[in-house]
Order: C-alpha cells, then sequence, then structure tokens
C-alpha cells in the first residue's frame, strides 16, 4: 500500500556484527505491523510500547534501524542507524523509499525498560490535562482560547510547558490508535504537514546515491565498516588517500596529493556514548584527477575484493579465478592480478564455509561426519572404519559432548576378501602429507599369485610414532591379517621394532615373522659406504631364496 510501510521489530534481541552483509538483528519472536510513512516518532513509541500487551507498564529506551547502504556493484550491506529525533525518523522512512524495491520492509532493533508507578500517574495527569486544553483549543470561544493559552507556562525558548512534559512513556489504552490525536488535527493534510522543512538536508547521516559524497555526522556501526567505506569511495572515483593518524579510536585520512591541488581529507572517530563511529570532520568531494590511477588500485586490495564477490562465492564456490577477474573489472573498471582474485576467492570461501585449515586441523567428530565415515561400511558391506578421537579444551577447560577426529583406520571388505587369496606378506610403510593438510597416511598392502599389488588397509594418523603404529598394527591384524604364519615387510624405523618387541606382540614368531624391505637397506647401504658398484650386490642378498645361495651372495659382498 503506497504511503505505508511494513515494521519488523526485534525486541529485546541481540545485535550481531561483522556478518557478511554487514549488522544483524536477531530475536526469540519478531513482530511486525503496518504503519504510515508520515508517523511520528512518538507514535512508533506509543504502538511499540501498545504491541507488548504482557500487562507491564513499558516505555522504549533505544530504537535502531537496520540501515541498507549501497555499496559497490550494487550490493546491499547493512548498518545500524539510530532513531532519537524527528529528523532521524524522516531519513528512515526517506531511506525506506529509496531501497523499498530491494530491502521491501523496515527492520528496528528496539529496547524496553519498565516504568515506575509514580511516574505513571503523572503522565496519567498530564494526558487528563492535555485533553481538557485539546477541548479549549477546539473551542470558538476567545476567553477559552485566552485561558488554554495561559494554561502552560513558556520556557526560555518560548515553547508550552505542557509539551515538555510528555515522554516516550505509555499506558495500554483501550482504544485500538496509536495516540490520542487532539480534535482539530483530525482534518489536516499529514503528508504536507511531515515534508521535510529544509529538503536538502533531508539526506544527512546516509550516502544519496546520485551524489555518494560523506557529510559530517554520518555513523557506522564499527571501524572496519566505516573504513570500507571510505575505500569504496575512493575506488569509484579513481583517486588514493594516504592515512596520517590510525588508531583504534580515530582514522584520519588526506588526499595522496594534498595540499598540491587537492584539500580532501576526512576524519572518524568513535563515539562511546552512541557506541558508533562518526564522521567528524570532511573537506568535500576531490579537487584532483577523477581519472583511473592505473591498471589496478592500490585500495582494491584482496579484503575489498572478498566482500564484493561473497555472494558469488556463496551460490558458486568453484568459481574460475578468471570469472572473479571479469567480475571486479565490470563492476569497478579495474583489472586485478590473478594472485589478488585467488586470494580473494580463498577469503571468501572461508568466511562462508569456515576455514578448510581450522575445519582439518579440529575435525569435530559430530552425527554428520560419524555417519560419513560409517557410510563406507554401510555403502560396502563388510568395510571396517575404526575412529579414536580426543577431548576438545576450551582453554584449560573440556568441553563437555564434543570431540575431535584423532585417528582413523578403514579397510574395504573387498580388500579384505582379496588378502585371504594373496601371499603370506604384508609390506606396510606410511607417507607424509607435505601439503596444505598435515599428518600421515599408513598403508598396507599384499601381493597375489600374478604378483599384482593388492591394497588391504588404510589409515590417517598423526605421524609415525609407537602408539600410532600399535594403533594400525592392532587393527590391521584384528580385521584383515587373521592367519598365522605371515610375513611383515616394513623399513627399520624405530616406532615399528618398539611394537613389533613389545611384551605380547601378536608380530612375533610362529604368528608373524617382521622382515625388512629390501629397497630400504639397499638405500641405507648407499648413503652409509658410497659404493654404486656393490649396491647390486646387496640388493642380490635381499633376493636369495635358499641358505645357499644367501651364503654365495653375501661372500662376494666381502670380497
Amino acid at each position: 500500500m503506497e504511503g505505508t510501510a511494513n515494521l519488523v521489530v526485534y525486541r529485546n534481541g541481540k545485535i550481531i556484527r561483522n556478518t557478511h552483509e554487514g549488522v544483524r538483528f536477531v530475536c526469540q519472536n519478531p513482530f511486525s505491523f503496518v504503519v504510515p510513512c508520515t508517523m511520528t516518532l512518538m507514535e512508533l513509541q506509543n504502538g511499540l510500547c501498545q504491541s507488548m500487551e504482557n500487562g507491564t507498564l513499558m516505555r522504549v529506551s533505544r530504537i535502531l534501524y537496520w540501515n541498507p547502504v549501497i555499496v559497490l556493484g550494487g550490493l546491499i550491506q547493512f548498518d545500524t542507524m539510530p532513531i532519537t529525533d524527528e529528523g532521524s525518523m524522516q531519513n528512515m522512512f526517506q531511506i525506506y523509499r529509496q531501497t523499498q524495491m530491494r530491502q521491501p520492509q523496515i527492520e528496528l532493533y528496539v529496547e524496553f525498560e519498565s516504568v515506575e508507578t509514580e511516574r505513571i500517574q503523572n503522565v496519567l495527569d498530564i494526558e487528563d490535562d492535555r485533553a481538557a486544553v485539546y477541548v479549549g483549543i477546539d473551542s470558538d470561544s476567545e476567553e477559552d482560547f485566552e485561558a488554554t493559552y495561559e494554561a502552560g507556562d513558556e520556557d526560555e525558548d518560548g515553547d508550552v510547558g505542557v509539551e515538555t512534559a510528555t515522554e516516550n512513556i505509555v499506558v495500554h489504552p483501550s482504544s485500538s490508535q496509536l495516540m490520542n490525536v487532539p480534535p482539530f488535527m483530525r482534518e489536516l493534510d499529514l503528508d504536507a504537514m511531515h515534508a521535510p522543512e529544509f529538503s536538502e538536508y533531508a539526506n544527512i547521516g546516509i550516502a544519496v546515491p546520485e551524489d555518494g559524497e560523506f557529510q559530517i555526522g554520518m555513523e557506522y556501526s564499527s571501524r572496519k565498516s566505516v573504513v570500507a567505506a571510505i575505500r569504496r569511495y575512493t575506488i569509484v572515483r579513481g583517486v588514493d588517500y594516504d592515512v596520517y593518524e590510525s588508531e583504534p579510536q580515530t582514522f584520519y585520512a588526506k588526499c595522496k596529493i594534498y595540499g598540491r591541488g587537492c584539500d580532501w581529507l576526512i576524519r572518524a572517530s568513535l563515539i562511546r556514548k552512541k557506541d558508533c563511529w562518526e564522521i567528524r570532520r570532511y573537506n568535500g568531494r576531490h579537487t584532483c584527477t577523477m581519472g583511473t590511477i592505473s591498471q589496478d588500485h592500490s585500495k582494491l586490495d584482496s579484503d575489498t575484493v572478498t566482500d564484493s564477490i561473497m555472494p558469488l562465492v556463496e551460490t558458486d564456490p568453484s568459481i574460475k579465478v578468471k570469472s572473479i577477474i571479469a567480475e571486479i573489472q565490470s563492476r569497478f573498471n579495474y583489472t586485478i592480478s590473478y594472485r589478488k582474485a585467488w586470494l580473494a576467492k580463498q577469503k571468501s570461501i572461508a568466511k562462508v564455509f569456515g576455514g578448510w585449515e581450522d575445519s582439518y586441523q579440529a575435525l569435530l567428530i559430530n552425527p554428520i561426519l560419524r555417519a560419513y565415515l560409517v557410510s563406507i561400511s554401510g555403502k560396502i558391506p563388510g568395510s571396517v572404519v575404526q575412529i579414536e578421537t580426543r577431548p576438545l579444551y576450551n582453554g584449560n577447560e573440556e568441553a563437555q559432548g564434543v570431540k575431535i577426529l584423532h585417528r582413523v583406520f578403514w579397510s574395504f571388505n573387498p580388500c579384505v576378501r582379496a588378502f585371504r587369496h594373496c601371499k603370506p606378506l604384508v609390506q606396510e610403510d606410511g607417507t607424509h602429507l607435505y601439503g596444505k593438510y598435515k599428518g600421515t597416511l599408513l598403508v598396507a598392502v599384499a601381493q597375489d599369485g600374478n604378483q599384482n599389488i593388492v591394497p588391504i588397509a588404510f589409515a590417517l594418523v598423526e605421524g609415525e610414532t609407537a602408539d600410532v603404529w600399535h594403533f594400525f598394527f592392532r587393527n590391521l591384524q584384528m580385521h584383515v591379517v587373521r592367519k598365522d604364519g605371515v610375513g611383515m615387510i616394513s623399513d627399520r624405523h624405530e616406532s615399528i621394532r618398539a611394537v613389533v618387541n613389545r611384551s605380547g606382540s601378536n608380530w612375533q614368531p610362529p604368528r608373524a615373522w617382521w622382515m625388512f624391505c629390501i629397497r630400504h637397506i639397499d638405500s641405507n647401504f648407499l648413503r652409509v659406504f658410497k659404493v654404486p658398484h656393490l649396491q647390486k650386490l646387496v640388493v642380490n642378498i635381499g633376493y636369495s631364496r635358499t641358505v645357499e645361495e644367501y651364503n654365495i651372495n653375501y661372500k662376494r659382498l666381502e670380497e
């Protein structure tokens, strides 16, 4: 309906800052109703109090507007704008009219507080007096008019004292109207009455799309948001600036050629009373050349690109880097480097979906992950998955009900069944993961009658330690290598030796025989003696099938 707006109210909830869309309001039970775009602040406060319907006398202590700000590329970021007077009310409705095609409702964060009974009684007395005043004002009698005029004392500014006593304190009325409207106001043109008296100042506090210049008094929710706004402004206009002061409570920048043809400067500070950042000083638009600085822009860094492409990455995480470069070029008329686009994509993915490294290093065992690992045995019946976890600590305290993946062992059922028909030999080894994600992959393989390699078991562990190899060998023998008389081939790693020699180990004769890999012996021999022509003799010793053949090859090595 034209001239009205749908109002969504978040009462006594939370303000979540630094989300991918800026600020966000949340609460358990938001409510909504339709209001005229000519509503005053007092009418809004009255309506909000009436909507509580809890029998408690309430007053509005704080109102924040979810302010949509159009940023680079036509995207919308949200900031908070305090609603404290009629000017901010009119600004809110004007922003709504400008952005209602993309943001079809007004969202407010409202805080209430209870009102003391004695104070309410005073307000009721004032309302009764005011009703009598309205009756007198509506009268045509000159005596009534004079009596009415003298009913309240004037303050220093000439305002009637009755008006100064009113506050945004409301008692739930029996009427459905938002407030008591005096009789002589019922036939007024409210649209004309609420038109801004000075239209040139109607947009102070917001960035006007046609102009885009900053204004003294503009407010931002955080230091990050105000710096981002200055960066966007600089990129769009093809200019640049130097930072003269960057402190936790102040940001001060000047044009790159300040004092040499351009006097542009801007200063923003933290206002603790308002809990926001405010533009405190601004010299107006740049007077220097507005052309493109270069093919790229120094302020168009990977963080700025990240904020711009986040909706694209959220829609398609596999988007090509070349597509990101083309998107930035079409939006800002700058061609960024491949590296900058790649970094921006990685940062966007981390912001939207979480960091890959953090997810890998602290992989939580939740029902979804457990179901995924167990699905290996579900998809291939008879497969084995064994998981070991460790507790998650928040500082020195253990988090209850949360575990982190420590190690995992698995073997597919076809591999388990295949080993029954292989030679009684098992070879184990581990390989370090040198990429982005650290750890060690352990693998056990066997050999069939045609000398084909058959992988039979795998494990993802933190490294090659005695405890790790014990975990791997225990599960290997329990689920895969169940027969006796098996030869186990490995390198001469001390952690493997410790597990094999451990008391009660099942990898000792007659259940199993531990043998060394000839390739590792050959490599170690060459590294120590550095005699290449003897290397083949060492290999021949390893391939000896009989004791006699072994002695012959060993004698040749001695000679």
